[in-house]
Formats: structure tokens, sequence, C-alpha cells
């Protein structure tokens, strides 16, 4: 028999706001199966999630980011002759404890190995911990492949408790960080080396070439950066994949763009923008 969510602990000299406090209250439960925080961007679901990873002790528990983990998980199913379970067994181990962070689908080929991979951890009894920008009902948003997911929605809402953490403040538009990536700088001055937002985002990356392309980076430049409104919506997902990956990794980056950080998003919209916004204000701006 697999444990429970193990207890978690939150420093008390840290005051959280009533949204956090109720999902900390949530995960220092011992007896519920998995949980799921969700709410918008910058208000602290994955501080919780590390906060809660560095309080278990004892049980074998794996952290991981959607990006990361689905392009090892795509390689792996396919190195092992699309058998999930060995994928499976290759990636995870004998874990307890699974924490995803970021959760979030917008493909119909990532939704359904995620289905699968769900009724594969749940049959071997791993919680899982979760966050994400959207409510279970949220995922798959495209209108041509939702109901095709609304089973796994279901398994989600019925296996994990689903906690909304939606205080009132964007801790980090309030300038409330200490990663590496928020001293990366936004600035209007052409730069004549680095990759070009074309290169990056217009030509057809994947998440797999940005993980790739920043491994062993102290740094990245990325230049030519027009307003996201002269952009396809293609190229906006693009950019906001490049953006988890440089933040998740913590890459300090120099943006050069023809706008001004203020005004970037302006008139766009795009699934992801929020939580990109909200990781683009850490950046000090410069002219």
């Amino acid at each position: 028999m697999r444990p429970g969510v193990p207890r978690a602990g939150f420093d008390s000299s840290f005051v959280l706001d009533d949204a956090q406090a109720a999902a900390a209250d949530v995960l220092a439960s011992a007896d519920i199966r998995g949980v799921y925080l969700w709410g918008p961007a910058g208000r602290g679901k994955t501080w919780l999630l590390d906060r809660y990873v560095e309080s278990i002790t004892g049980i074998a528990t794996k952290r991981v980011h959607f990006h990361s983990f689905f392009r090892d998980l795509h390689a792996s199913y396919f190195r092992h002759g699309f058998s999930l379970k060995r994928a499976l067994d290759e990636l995870l181990g004998d874990i307890a404890v699974l924490c995803f962070d970021e959760l979030h689908v917008h493909d119909i080929g990532d939704a359904r190995l995620l289905a699968r991979m769900l009724d594969e951890l749940f049959t071997r009894g791993v919680t899982m911990v979760a966050t994400s920008n959207y409510p279970p009902a949220g995922l798959l948003p495209n209108p041509l492949f939702h109901d095709a997911f609304a089973p796994t929605i279901a398994l989600l809402e019925s296996r994990m408790q689903v906690i909304a953490v939606d205080g009132p403040l964007d801790y980090r538009a309030e300038g409330i960080s200490s990663t590496r990536f928020s001293t990366g700088t936004w600035s209007m001055v052409d730069a004549s080396s680095g990759w070009s937002f074309t290169e990056l985002c217009v030509e057809p990356r994947s998440t797999g070439d940005y993980l790739a392309m920043i491994e062993g980076l102290d740094s990245l430049t990325v230049r030519d950066i027009p307003a996201l409104r002269d952009a396809d919506e293609n190229a906006i997902q693009r950019f906001c994949n490049l953006i988890d990956v440089l933040y998740d990794a913590d890459v300090p980056t120099h943006f050069h763009a023809t706008v001004p950080l203020v005004s970037f998003t302006v008139g766009c919209i795009g699934l992801d923008l929020a939580r990109t916004s909200s990781r683009l204000s850490e950046l000090a701006a410069e002219n």
C-alpha cells in the first residue's frame, strides 16, 4: 500500500495569503491521495510545491516540469518500442510521489499520452501533486478535442483534491523574486548577437529544441522581438514555451525588442500569455 500525500511543513516566519494558507493546509494533510493546485500566474503555486517537496523525507519522490518530462517521456516511449510501462519504469522507477509543475495540455498527442500515463500511475498507487494555471476542466481547451479529454478530466477531479490558489497578488509583478531569470533584462537597444525571434519562434521549434539549446548555458540573448500582436498564433505559443523553459531552468536572459515590455502583449490573446507576462515582469527594463 502506497502512503498518502506526506505531511508538509512550511516556514511559519513566511506570511501566507489566505489562498496559499488553505493550500498549505491541504498539503499538510496525511489522509489525501493527491492535490491539484491551480490559479493565475505568480500566486505561489510553484513555491508551495517546492516547499512541499523539501519537506518530504524517507519517501521516494520526483519533482518534474511538464515540458522537460514530456520530452523525456516521448523519447523513452519510442526507445522502448511504445511501451508506456517500460518508459515510466525508466523515468520514474518505484517512486511513491510525483510532483508535476505547470501541468498544461494544448496538444492532443500529449493529451492522449497523459491520459494513459495517469491511468498507469494511479494503478501503481503513485500520489501526484500538480500545479497548473488551469482547473482540470480548462485543460485541452481546443473545442475540437476537449470532449475526448473529458474522461481524463473526470479522473483528475475524482483522484485529486482540486484547490484554487488565487490570491489577489501576482508576487512576481510585485518584485518578490530571487531567481537568476529575474536578473535578465528587457531592452529596446539593437543587438548584433544571440538568437533572433524569427529563428526561435517563427521557425518551427519544439520545446525539446529549446531544452537542448539551453543545456550548459550561463545566459541567453534573444533579439529582434516584435510586438506579439504582429506575430502569428504559433509563434506566440512558441515564445510562451520558450519562456517556460528559460524560467524553469533559471537562465538569465537578455531580450532585445522593438517595443517596451509594458506594451509587448497589448492587443494579443494567447493561452499562456498571462503566465508569460508575469514572468517577464521580473526583468529589469532598460531603454
